[in-house]
């Protein structure tokens, strides 16, 4: 769901395609035109479009959770075939798909950034909270196509210790939007807001404020 990688026609298509086994295809095809308005592919264009499509069709509250989750999952999907196949074209030559990418020390100033937001959603959590969102998230990542080739033990941040990240913006912006769909389900998606915006503003305390907004 970055920003270079996605575009919204292309959002909108790929969540329509997961609402197609809950609507029919004139209910799908009026959220997608709505939806075509939104000028960037965000977390907050995917939240807001759950919420529209659930408050127009109330019955669909009983599937948010898989509804939010199928978004998830058919974005990243869309957005990972984007990659490869720039990466089979030579547009992208920082890293090959089979290369193991390690932060770079010094750490880059974009991944003390991630951290520092990782760290303010988890000050903000319960133990159990937090034990579900990094156990969810650690689960998740070891699954993804999308993060292959890297080493992220993402479950370290349980222990209070900062895990190796890549020094990459498109993964970067990738976790925290996996972050940002994990603590919907730990928290409910109104808390998650405002968590994340807290973190944000956080991160923007210590960091130039465009460099956090990459990661979201």
């Amino acid at each position: 769901m970055n920003i270079d990688t996605q575009s919204v026609d292309q959002a909108v298509t790929a969540m329509a395609e997961v609402l197609a086994d809950y609507l029919n295809p004139e209910e799908v095809r009026l959220l997608k035109s709505q939806w075509q308005r939104y000028s960037t592919v965000s977390v907050k264009m995917m939240q807001q479009c759950v919420l529209d499509a659930t408050r127009r069709y109330p019955e669909l509250q009983a599937y948010k959770s898989d509804i939010r989750k199928g978004f998830w999952a058919t974005l990243q999907a869309d957005s990972q075939q984007t990659v490869e196949a720039n990466n089979h074209n030579g547009y992208n030559s920082h890293n090959s798909h089979n290369e193991t990418v390690k932060a770079p020390i010094p750490v880059s100033e974009l991944v003390l950034a991630f951290y520092t937001v990782i760290e303010a959603l988890r000050s903000q959590l319960s133990e159990t909270e937090s034990r579900n969102l990094f156990l969810t998230m650690h689960q998740t990542v070891s699954q993804e196509r999308t993060f292959k080739g890297h080493s992220l033990n993402i479950s370290q941040f349980l222990e209070g210790n900062r895990p190796s990240v890549p020094d990459n913006e498109h993964l970067l912006n990738n976790l925290m939007q996996l972050a940002y769909v994990c603590l919907c389900d730990v928290a409910g998606p109104v808390e998650a807001d405002e968590m994340m915006f807290r973190a944000a503003e956080k991160a923007k305390q210590n960091y130039p404020k465009t460099l956090v907004e990459k990661l979201f």
